[in-house]
């Protein structure tokens, strides 16, 4: 069912305007009806109410273009960029530096883009930096016959799952974020001389287990990615059994929802509240998204 809720300049809602339309009870909606070309105060407003509601939203049928894109999520706050470094430079960061292209193409036998077609894990974007973004923008240009699907995990939802005995025990814990290494286990350009044989010694930020989000004030878990992820104070041993039964629990089916892209969807969620991971695709078809994150703070 949709919802015809719209702000007005006090932050009150009233009806009329754009719309949002629920893709399932848990995790993600449409919003239609927005004036890209126009956008007002309101309209923002709208906005981030709908992604702290949905926690994560998707504009389709929108034309949008990089301008659009970045202007957006310019509104929305400060764009900001991994502090991993690259092994190398792109053409495409050149204008817009917070802009990353996230392609298998090749073009004079070079990749113009980043995590080309493999599986990617469920993660949370950026988790080990010390201060993460907050939402991510991501668009379509182009995309696979097959695969390629974009997953959303509710990490509201995830929390409540817990039994309350699991609850109870991660009270106060505290997770580091291992930045050395990517998911695949492959050390990043400046970390070539560490092992990750020993997660609690690699460096990375140390975030809560349980974050409260800044604007909606609810708790949810708060899990980064499972590859190098160590609970401070715990026998390693510890740390990776607790941290098993965790993720079982961050990605159960009833709290997820996939995305199937169509050329210029625009998928934008929150990483205070979600988490996200995608399907593989043949190495053979090309598949391009470009993709902005917004400034967030310390995890607390």
């Amino acid at each position: 069912m949709s919802t015809t809720l719209e702000l007005d300049d006090q932050g009150t809602r009233t009806t009329g305007g754009p719309q949002v339309h629920p893709i399932t009870d848990t995790i993600g909606a449409d919003i239609t009806g927005l004036d890209l070309e126009n956008l007002t105060p309101r309209d923002i407003r709208f906005f981030r109410q709908a992604v702290l509601d949905h926690c994560v939203v998707r504009l389709r049928g929108y034309s949008i273009d990089d301008d659009k894109q970045v202007e957006l999520g310019r509104y929305i706050g400060a764009l900001t960029g991994s502090s991993v470094r690259r092994d190398k430079e792109f053409d495409w960061s050149k204008k817009y530096p917070e802009l990353v292209v996230i392609s298998n193409i090749k073009e004079n036998g070079e990749t113009i883009g980043v995590l080309e077609n493999g599986e990617l894990n469920w993660h949370t974007d950026l988790a080990f930096d010390e201060v993460p973004p907050s939402l991510s923008l991501l668009r379509a240009l182009e995309v696979p016959e097959s695969g390629g699907n974009t997953g959303f995990a509710n990490m509201y939802k995830a929390l409540e799952s817990l039994p309350p005995r699991l609850r109870q025990r991660i009270t106060g814990l505290r997770l580091k974020h291992q930045r050395s290494h990517d998911a695949q286990g492959r050390p990043r350009v400046g970390f070539e001389h560490l092992s990750a044989d020993d997660v609690s010694a690699l460096p990375g930020p140390v975030h809560p287990l349980v974050r409260t989000h800044p604007d909606s004030g609810r708790e949810a878990l708060y899990l980064g990615r499972r590859f190098g992820g160590y609970i401070m104070g715990l026998d390693v041993a510890e740390s990776e059994e607790l941290l098993d039964e965790l993720w079982h629990y961050g990605t159960l089916p009833e709290n997820t929802w996939h995305q199937e892209w169509q050329v210029g969807d625009m998928m934008v969620w929150d990483n205070r509240s979600t988490m996200h991971r995608r399907d593989n695709f043949p190495a053979e078809q090309r598949r391009r998204m470009h993709r902005i994150v917004v400034l967030g703070s310390k995890p607390y």
